[in-house]
């Protein structure tokens, strides 16, 4: 990605915090009047545009407004996560759930699922010998852009469609915790969802897949610290029981 300035980064990164609230076109009128932001409404109108030129900010044809590309989310992402972790009461729910049903190989899907849609506010999956199962589905619809039925039925029938998730998870999966924003995925109606997913061992196997799909907007630094976590739990885990 090319390279943008100091002014140019924290009015993206302005613009990118107000889509994450509501979802909504941002403005140069608002950013002027919220973001102490040192510059002129001319000056940050000409730097969205410049950003609109890096593939960094897009508009609607209804709106005067701009709203941040799936690049300007990743690159959003990377910046936080140097700086995010996961809630102590969090990390210790995980790894007690995991502890303490640890002879119960149902009880412990239904635990880590179960938290991890509570912490991100998203449909918690895993994928297990070709089956998958999710946990959540209510969360979607506290997403306005989400709150339409034919997105939602795309969704589920994703959730549903075990093959389909182990080749994704396959094909997107790296060493640590996975990150598909948006039209990255390639997938007609998934434009407004974003999935964070991480391959771990689970009893007899170690090519289980478990993760959360819900809108783009979800809190990132919650969502891959929480899998981080799970992954590494579960780890420590089956080396203790075997």
């Amino acid at each position: 990605m090319q390279s943008i300035t100091d002014r140019q980064r924290e009015i993206l990164m302005a613009i990118i915090r107000e889509f994450m609230e509501n979802a909504d076109e941002v403005g140069s009128l608002s950013l002027l009047e919220k973001y102490d932001l040192g510059v002129s409404s001319a000056t940050i109108r000409n730097e969205m545009a410049r950003l609109m030129e890096l593939g960094l900010l897009e508009k609607s044809h209804v709106s005067s407004g701009r709203f941040p590309t799936d690049q300007a989310l990743r690159m959003y992402v990377s910046n936080i996560l140097g700086s995010s972790s996961l809630n102590p009461l969090i990390t210790v729910e995980i790894r007690q759930g995991i502890n303490r049903d640890r002879f119960s190989k149902e009880s412990v899907l239904n635990s880590i699922l179960r938290i991890l849609s509570e912490e991100t506010e998203s449909v918690a999956f895993i994928v297990l010998d070709s089956i998958s199962r999710y946990w959540g589905i209510s969360n979607l619809f506290k997403y306005e852009e989400l709150r339409d039925w034919s997105k939602l039925q795309r969704v589920v029938n994703i959730l549903e469609d075990s093959n389909f998730l182990n080749n994704m998870m396959r094909k997107y999966s790296g060493s640590g915790v996975s990150l598909v924003i948006g039209e990255e995925s390639g997938i007609k109606g998934l434009g407004e969802c974003a999935m964070v997913f991480t391959q771990l061992p689970f009893w007899d196997t170690n090519n289980a897949h478990i993760g959360v799909i819900g809108s783009k907007r979800m809190d990132y630094a919650k969502s891959v610290p929480a899998l981080r976590e799970v992954q590494n739990s579960m780890r420590n885990a089956m080396r203790g029981w075997s």
